[in-house]
């Protein structure tokens, strides 16, 4: 079919905390206009191939990735791009709050902010946290 193209792809892609392997050679690709399901007992390493595609697992001290996370058709572990960047374009929802270890304000704001959003920021957290 004519919309069957990859908006994301992964190319042998491997993920170690520490000397651990978590994910081996994993190779798949998400089709645009389609829905993608990962599933699979717990423990198996769906929300640490989730963190690959947003390059979250950059945060966990001793994390390697090997193999290509292809997004824009861009790897996103290229040296060039921009983890924050990446982040900004593939969002992730969390099942427990995840809040950034920063004040809640600056929580609040990061999302206003990152959007070019910096007249009275206080004004916009504070009515943000009123209708929370």
């Amino acid at each position: 079919m004519q919309n069957d193209v990859a908006c994301l792809e992964t190319k042998n892609l491997g993920l170690w905390y520490g000397k651990f392997q978590a994910l081996r050679d994993i190779s798949l690709a998400v089709l645009s206009r389609r829905i993608t399901a990962v599933i699979g007992p717990s423990g198996c390493g769906k929300s640490s191939l989730l963190r690959c595609f947003n390059r979250m697992n950059d945060l966990i001290p001793g994390s390697k990735v090997a193999g290509e996370v292809v997004f824009d058709n861009k790897n996103i572990y290229a040296p060039d791009v921009d983890p924050t960047e990446v982040r900004y374009r593939i969002g992730m929802v969390f099942q427990k709050p995840n809040p950034f270890p920063k004040s809640i304000f600056e929580n609040v704001a990061f999302g206003p902010r990152i959007n070019g959003f910096t007249d009275n920021l206080s004004n916009v957290v504070a009515q943000a946290l009123q209708r929370a």
